[in-house]
């Protein structure tokens, strides 16, 4: 019997909409992001003032705070509404943001000194379209250019796997996840519902494809990357089965 697929586009754009917004826009772990996301430029060697690529960007909690930093940065995005929010919190100096799907992105060969994905940020469309997607980082990176990739994985998943949680997002709403997880797929399905004060009740279901680190490493060889190497945090700590999967590729 075939197991759980990953969720169509027309799902993902249902969730990365004003939906999305409300659930993480007051995210707290966004304090942190700026700080993240120059670690993540470090690791990927891109020169001070170097062209760097944020894809995909959501609302640009990596790309704002690098182009403040003085790196050369364009965020790309496949949702025009999270786009918008970037521009509006990225002020009078915002990053280069264009709206495009990372399978299919709108630059010449070899534009960019590093690009980075993360948040897990990969997983959206299964195996063979993610490897598409890498390809095409692939392809607009220069000769030597390095991709990081930081995101959840199986093992972590599993070793954590919570059915159900909540918690509140800010102004009174909570945010309710509830969970199951494919092990023969390798997909997640969740559904995420926000409770308004007033009880108002609004959900969005959908399935993800969560790799483990040798998966994603494979997948990087099919797309033309070398020497990938994994580590357990953006300051190149150790990687395991309970720390989170960060992976350096060079084209």
């Amino acid at each position: 019997m075939e197991g759980q697929a990953p969720s169509p586009p027309e799902t993902w754009d249902a969730l990365f909409s004003e939906f999305y917004l409300r659930a993480f826009a007051n995210d707290e772990a966004d304090a942190d992001a700026g700080a993240s996301a120059q670690s993540a430029a470090r690791l990927a060697a891109c020169p001070e003032g170097g062209d760097l690529l944020d894809v995909p960007c959501g609302y640009g909690r990596h790309a704002i705070p690098l182009a403040r930093a003085g790196y050369r940065v364009t965020g790309v995005d496949r949702s025009p509404t999270l786009l918008a929010e970037a521009w509006r919190r990225a002020g009078e100096e915002p990053p280069t943001l264009v709206e495009a799907d990372y399978r299919e992105l709108p630059f010449p060969d070899e534009s960019f000194d590093a690009a980075l994905n993360l948040f897990t940020s990969l997983g959206f469309y299964g195996d063979e379209e993610d490897v598409k997607a890498l390809a095409e980082i692939g392809r607009v990176l220069r000769a030597t250019g390095r991709l990081v990739i930081e995101t959840m994985h199986r093992d972590r998943l599993v070793h954590g796997f919570h059915e159900q949680d909540w918690r509140l997002v800010g102004e009174g709403r909570l945010l309710l996840e509830q969970r199951s997880f494919d092990a023969a797929a390798g997909v997640a399905q969740t559904t995420q519902t926000l409770i308004e004060k007033t009880g108002e009740r609004d959900s969005r279901s959908f399935a993800v494809r969560v790799y483990t680190a040798t998966e994603l490493v494979a997948m990087l060889n099919r797309a033309g990357f070398d020497d990938a190497r994994c580590y357990g945090d953006l300051e190149g700590g150790e990687f395991g089965t309970d720390t989170r999967l960060v992976i350096v590729a060079r084209r």
